[in-house]
């Protein structure tokens, strides 16, 4: 085994975040993916703002009035993770930093970068978002850009 294959073998999967329904859709995916490696999930939440403008995860946080801040949305996702893999080593992060720049450097140290087609921006659907063509362009590791399923839904593995 060469040099690189072992050490991507202990690396963390990274999944970027944003509260959006394809991000929480790419956190499911991304559990599965590191219990199937034997990986830990690093949860990333990139932004500049402290406090989200997103009403996504409103449900899974409980605060349907109060803004949510930034910690709110990778500990929720982590959350998500966390329950649907209650074994896996689940750690969250924020970084106030544009999310283009801090996924790539995130994926320096990633057995691989997880993120959902496209955030809360109105891009359409059939289009990659800005930030997940940016991270799949720079990344120094494998990228995976989730679509979802026509249900709207990530589904688990089927073979494993």
């Amino acid at each position: 085994m060469n040099a690189e294959v072992e050490r991507a073998l202990g690396e963390p999967l990274v999944v970027g975040v944003d509260g959006s329904e394809p991000s929480l859709r790419a956190v499911d995916w991304a559990a599965d993916e590191a219990v199937l490696r034997g990986v830990p999930l690093r949860v990333v939440y990139a932004c500049l703002w402290e406090r989200y403008e997103g009403a996504a995860l409103a449900r899974d946080i409980g605060k349907s009035t109060a803004l949510p801040l930034a910690q709110d949305v990778a500990g929720a996702a982590a959350q998500r993770a966390g329950a649907r893999h209650p074994d896996l080593k689940v750690t969250a992060d924020v970084v106030f930093e544009e999310p283009e720049y801090a996924l790539v450097r995130e994926g320096r140290n990633a057995s691989a970068l997880v993120v959902g087609t496209r955030g809360r921006s109105g891009i359409a659907e059939m289009l990659l978002g800005s930030v997940s063509l940016a991270v799949a362009a720079h990344a120094d590791c494998p990228v995976i850009v989730l679509r979802g399923s026509h249900d709207n839904q990530a589904t688990p593995p089927v073979r494993g």
